[in-house]
């Protein structure tokens, strides 16, 4: 039997599902982003963020339908929520710590540290984000620091179908009927 895959939920994801951000992120990214959802629902992969992605998600411009939406994916065994405690802090503050010296000047942010400690802490076989970095010019981007040692090698990504795997909204695309081509004697 397979281990159940964690998936770790930057607050940027949970914007992207519920605004359905497809023409921000592409058809690919929202769609694996529903494949993901739809394996939590089924049990075959769990979601986790942290609870700062609260404040981040309803910070933003939502309707009220949106809003709701994020409140219910947090209803028991769906979407795990994990408070910043010790452990996480002194993480997210020794991941802060290593990202000092970045030949970029940039720093890690601390809501970025946090979200990437807790990701560690808790056991999160991969971080998803779109988080490149262009917003804040002072901050690393999380997607830089893919299997970056500093952050204790944390797998981070964009969420992507796997391989060989076909959308799950994909269009069914059929040939037009045509005649039946005509023979031609080439003797």
């Amino acid at each position: 039997m397979s281990k159940t895959k964690i998936y770790y939920w930057d607050a940027c994801i949970y914007l992207a599902w519920i605004k359905n951000e497809e023409a921000l992120y592409g058809k690919d990214r929202m769609e694996a982003i529903q494949k993901i959802l739809k394996d939590n629902f089924e049990r075959n992969a769990v979601i986790i963020t942290s609870t700062l992605t609260i404040v981040e998600v309803l910070s933003a411009d939502l309707t009220s339908e949106q809003e709701e939406l994020f409140h219910k994916s947090f209803r028991p065994s769906d979407h795990i929520r994990y408070d910043l405690d010790p452990p996480i802090a002194l993480k997210a503050r020794d991941f802060r710590k290593r990202c000092l010296d970045d030949k970029s000047g940039k720093t890690l942010a601390t809501p970025d540290a946090i979200h990437l400690a807790t990701a560690v802490i808790c056991g999160a076989d991969e971080f998803l984000t779109f988080d490149k970095g262009g917003k804040d010019k002072k901050s690393l981007g999380l997607l830089g620091l893919n299997k970056d040692p500093r952050i204790d090698e944390l797998l981070i990504k964009e969420p992507e179908l796997p391989p060989g795997e076909y959308p799950l909204f994909e269009e069914i695309i059929t040939e037009p009927k045509s005649k039946p081509r005509r023979q031609i004697d080439l003797s």
